[in-house]
């Protein structure tokens, strides 16, 4: 879906023009390299994806490293990393996130992400609330299934690795879980648990997206 295709009737803008980045959360950009990375250990990776263009800076010039993400961050992330865009589909009436997403306000900043992220067949339930925290499986879901539908990731089959707490996996995600663990976006702890269920801070995810920018030859080391 990297493609721009000719359009009929109404359509939606790419993900490149979306006025609101993955991490601004609805603040103006700024330019200059972020003021509140002193000794975050995902620095360098979050310099590099503010370089490559994948998140952007608000206004006063933060990350915010240790805020946690929401949904429609990590959404508008994936939307951002991977150049997901909605250009080949027609529509008769303009597509709404609420008609995909009850929760979701059409007059967000996301709201673009979340239009497009619902046909992209990332598999996102119909409950989703924007603003609630995302998860370790949830982004990492989101970016596997991102990354493979878009050819920059393959797709594999595993021999399966035992997780201990494979039982709190949501519905649908324990294939994905082990490809999480495949790509190194995920790890196991001392216990052999995944902790699938956990949120995530947005330096956490920052390192997850530098981890699979890097496996879609997106970034470059």
């Amino acid at each position: 879906m990297r493609n721009s295709w000719n359009k009929r009737l109404i359509t939606l803008p790419t993900a490149a023009v979306i006025l609101l980045s993955s991490f601004a959360g609805g603040s103006a950009y700024a330019a200059s390299s972020f003021s509140d990375l002193q000794k975050v250990p995902q620095a360098q990776q979050i310099i590099a994806l503010q370089e490559a263009g994948i998140v952007k800076g608000a206004k006063d010039g933060k990350f915010n490293p240790q805020s946690i993400l929401t949904n429609a961050q990590a959404i508008q992330l994936t939307v951002d990393t991977f150049g997901l865009n909605i250009d080949h589909l027609n529509f008769f009436k303009k597509p709404e996130a609420s008609d995909s997403f009850p929760k979701a306000s059409n007059d967000a900043w996301y709201s673009d992400a979340l239009v497009i992220a619902a046909y992209s067949n990332l598999n996102l339930p119909r409950d989703l609330d924007p603003n609630a925290p995302a998860t370790r499986s949830s982004l990492a879901s989101l970016l596997i299934l991102a990354g493979q539908q878009q050819g920059d990731l393959p797709v594999f089959r595993l021999i399966p690795v035992k997780i201990a707490d494979e039982s709190s996996i949501p519905d649908g995600r324990s294939g994905l879980m082990q490809e999480a663990l495949a790509f190194d976006l995920l790890e196991l702890d001392a216990k052999q648990n995944i902790n699938p269920n956990e949120s995530l801070t947005r330096a956490q995810a920052a390192e997850m997206v530098y981890t699979i920018a890097l496996k879609g030859h997106i970034l470059q080391k």
